[in-house]
């Protein structure tokens, strides 16, 4: 064989066993579905209350951290993709709420649930602008 050839045929195995190697590594440890476990269960008012005392300290203990939270849904919105915002409620004096911005696996199916319901829903905390966001939601109970 040529030289030329043997080289293109090293350097195909080599880069068909790299990207094996990497399949395999992203399915283990990187690639699936698995739901993230909470790093904190908390009440919805109890959220929204450290929030309010001191924005930094509740930013470093829950921005970006997958949160767990219950409380009384307030609301059942729609964005305009479509897409479902559970509005969880602190104190009834208060405006500010817990908005859950489910996740798509909620765009297809009827959700059952209703103003008053108490309800469980897990999140990634991305922080607080106007009422306190979570993003890719789901409903735990």
């Amino acid at each position: 064989m040529e030289r030329r050839t043997k080289y293109g045929i090293f350097l195909l195995v080599f880069l068909i066993a790299g990207l094996s190697i990497y399949g395999l590594w992203h399915q283990l440890y990187g690639g699936g579905k698995a739901l993230a476990k909470a790093d904190y269960h908390i009440a919805a008012p109890d959220l929204i209350a450290a929030f309010d005392r001191n924005e930094g300290s509740a930013d470093s203990l829950y921005l970006y951290k997958v949160i767990s939270v219950s409380g009384v849904l307030r609301e059942l919105a729609t964005n305009g993709k479509s897409e479902y915002i559970a509005r969880l409620a602190g104190d009834r004096n208060e405006k500010t709420t817990v908005d859950c911005h489910l996740d798509s696996l909620y765009k297809q199916g009827e959700l059952t649930l209703r103003a008053g319901d108490s309800v469980t829903i897990r999140g990634t905390c991305t922080g607080r602008w106007l009422n306190i966001i979570l993003v890719q939601c789901i409903i735990e109970k």
